[in-house]
């Protein structure tokens, strides 16, 4: 199940006890928990424990069942001071924010604002051109559903080697657009950060707001997704918060400019807010009936060793249970899974302050197991 959705950039930066809280709207908290509940956190505590164990420095799982939520913890949040995880803490979403990012450009679809067959020659002329790279055979739902063809910036050496200097969005995709397409769009897919730099240009030509503004307004306000920030080059984080590591290059939590991220994985939340939104988004209270279809239009893809079905900057995965949506993300240090049901009464979010375990078959295996247990049990 695990990729690599890490911003390269961390590798530039080189130049444990276990807590359980549950909060549930019915029964009271301290109240014997409905629907198996009980056994439902054990048996996701025990997957928690298993993945410290394999080596993550701490792992966080927020589940849902109808009303009933639970936050399962274990580990640290600060190997430093052996502060344990808490639900509570700040974290990096990283690609998560594709999703937000999104369903910005479909409600401004929705809006006539902009069309989803708009080029994007047409909003952001002579950006794209060179090595066979054309906006004008780009359109914006290829942006989002990952099929322009277009290179990652994410992995060149500038990107990797100055990891606190701030990346201006026409700079990222200049980097991308050195190299010759990938193929002609429409005809492929390849997971490209460049899609999301792309659209979050768009959003801010078509609203003449900056996406920070456009993200307050249309989703963190209303939604009240209090703890959920965008901030567009500062490293900091806006209040207490996950330390995450890597490798032998140790705590990188503030080491990254998150210029280089931007609207393709550059916001901060928490499991719950990140759950909310999810939430809404699924169950049809962010966009009308034909713009959700549009988001929930998949294709078939193999993401570095991951089976799912794409769609506009959200992903439905296969559980034995049944369908989940959601997006994951890797940012220097985090890695976060999201799940929900189409009805929005099961989810699932895990994340973890680690990104050297990708490839560690156990790990791997584990996580999967993990997964399935907070979504399906």
């Amino acid at each position: 199940m695990p990729r690599i959705r890490t911003l390269s950039a961390a590798a530039a930066v080189a130049a444990a006890g276990a807590v359980l809280t549950t909060t549930a709207v019915a029964p009271a908290a301290n109240a014997a928990p409905s629907h198996g509940g009980g056994g439902l956190d054990q048996r996701v505590q025990a997957a928690a424990d298993r993945l410290v164990a394999d080596g993550a420095p701490g792992v966080m799982i927020m589940t849902r069942r109808g009303d009933r939520v639970s936050h399962i913890n274990a580990g640290v949040s600060d190997k430093a001071t052996g502060r344990p995880m808490d639900h509570r803490l700040l974290i990096r979403a990283a690609s998560v924010t594709k999703s937000f990012t999104s369903t910005i450009m479909l409600q401004l679809a929705a809006e006539r604002r902009l069309s989803l067959d708009d080029t994007v020659e047409k909003w952001l002329p002579g950006l794209v051109q060179g090595n066979k790279n054309d906006g004008s055979q780009i359109t914006i739902r290829q942006v989002l559903a990952q099929s322009s063809g277009l290179n990652d910036y994410t992995p060149d050496p500038r990107i990797m080697t100055d990891p606190k200097r701030e990346w201006k969005p026409a700079e990222l995709v200049a980097i991308a657009v050195e190299k010759e397409r990938l193929y002609e769009p429409g005809k492929g897919w390849n997971y490209s950060n460049t899609n999301y730099i792309l659209a979050g240009m768009i959003i801010e030509k078509a609203t003449h707001h900056r996406v920070g503004t456009e993200f307050k307004r249309r989703i963190f306000g209303p939604l009240k997704l209090r703890h959920t920030f965008y901030p567009t080059t500062s490293s900091a984080f806006p209040g207490p918060y996950v330390h995450g590591y890597y490798g032998e290059l140790g705590d990188v939590s503030t080491a990254i400019s998150t210029s280089s991220a931007r609207t393709s994985g550059g916001i901060i939340s928490t499991v719950d807010d990140l759950a909310r939104f999810h939430r809404a988004l699924f169950t049809g209270r962010m966009l009308p009936a034909r713009e959700m279809r549009e988001l929930k239009t998949v294709q078939p893809v193999n993401d570095d060793g991951t089976v799912e079905d794409y769609g506009l900057g959200v992903a439905r995965i296969a559980f034995p249970c049944g369908d989940a949506w959601g997006h994951d993300g890797g940012f220097p240090g985090y890695r976060t899974w999201t799940y929900t049901s189409a009805d929005g009464r099961s989810q699932a979010v895990i994340t973890y302050n680690s990104s050297s375990l990708e490839y560690d078959k156990r790990f791997r295996a584990d996580l999967t197991k993990a997964a399935e247990t907070a979504f399906c049990s």
